[in-house]
C-alpha cells in the first residue's frame, strides 16, 4: 500500500495540462481501508479499498486488491494454488457469479442497471475477472469493482462462492481443506 501512495503523489505532482491561474480548488486525495476476511495461524486474507480522486475529475475512482497470504509457507496465493492441478474452477466460479450476480440484480430492483452483458463479460471464466477474492469460512468472496460487472453508479458488486459448490476441485492438502472437513 505504500507503493500506491507513493504512485498517487507522484501522479499528482505531475504537471495537470491546466492553465496557471485556473487550477480547480477542491483537493485530491487517496484513501486505503481494510477488510480482514480471515486471519489463522498458517493463512491470512485482507481486502484493500483504495479511492483516490484527483482535482477536477468527474467523480472518484475506487478499486480492491487483495492479500491471501500462506504463512506456514511463506507465499502469497493465486487463485489456482487453492483448486487440484488441472481443475475447471474459473468456470465453475463464473458459471456460479454469473447466476448470483443476475439474480442479485432482479431482487436489488436494479435489473436495469446490471444487465445481462455487462455481467456475462465481467464475470466470465477470465483470470483477469478473478483477480479480488477473500477466503472466508464458508466460501470464497470475490468482489467485481465498479465497472466490471455494470457502470460505475452501481458501485462494487459481491458474490460468496461456498466450498460446497466446488469441493469436487479443492486441493484438499491446500489451503482450503481445512474448511472441507
Amino acid at each position: 500500500m505504500t507503493g500506491k501512495v507513493a504512485g498517487f503523489k507522484r501522479e499528482m505532482s505531475e504537471p495537470s495540462g491546466i492553465a496557471p491561474g485556473t487550477e480547480e480548488t477542491s483537493t485530491s486525495d487517496i484513501t486505503i481501508s481494510y477488510e480482514v476476511a480471515l486471519a489463522q495461524d498458517n493463512l491470512i486474507s485482507i481486502k484493500f479499498e483504495v479511492g483516490s480522486y484527483s482535482s477536477g475529475a468527474a467523480h472518484p475512482n475506487s478499486y480492491s486488491e487483495v492479500l491471501n497470504y500462506d504463512l506456514k509457507n511463506g507465499k502469497a496465493l493465486k487463485l489456482s494454488d487453492l483448486f487440484k492441478p488441472g481443475a475447471k474452477y474459473l468456470q465453475a466460479i463464473s458459471a456460479y457469479a454469473i447466476t448470483d450476480l443476475k439474480k442479485q440484480s432482479k431482487s436489488k430492483g436494479s435489473a436495469e442497471m446490471l444487465d445481462i452483458e455487462s455481467i456475462e463479460k465481467g464475470a466470465a471464466p477470465k483470470a483477469d475477472n478473478y483477480e479480488s477474492w477473500m477466503i472466508e469460512r464458508t466460501g470464497l468472496r470475490i468482489t467485481f469493482d465498479a465497472y466490471q460487472v455494470g457502470p460505475y453508479a452501481a458501485g462494487p458488486q459481491f458474490v460468496r462462492v461456498p466450498y460446497t459448490s466446488l469441493k469436487e476441485l479443492i486441493n484438499a492438502d491446500g489451503p482450503l481443506g481445512q474448511f472441507m472437513k
